[in-house]
């Protein structure tokens, strides 16, 4: 990787395998690692999906479809 000047930098890179699961269990994951968000696919729809802690006790789900 090439940086120009104070462009971005990659830190570090994790590539793992994980099968389809639910919203719930995706909640249930990343409160068990204790991060703020965790990227998972969704059993229901098949698409990578990222569920994400919120303000207060809220949380929210984005879903990447392919366009």
């Amino acid at each position: 990787m090439t940086v120009d000047g104070d462009g971005p930098l990659v830190v570090r890179e994790k590539t793992h395998t994980a099968g389809p699961m639910t919203l719930g269990q995706a909640l249930y994951e990343m409160e068990l690692v204790g991060h703020d968000f965790f990227l998972f696919v969704d059993q229901d729809t098949s698409r990578p999906s990222v569920v994400y802690r919120r303000k207060g006790y809220d949380y929210g789900v984005i879903t990447l479809e392919a366009g």
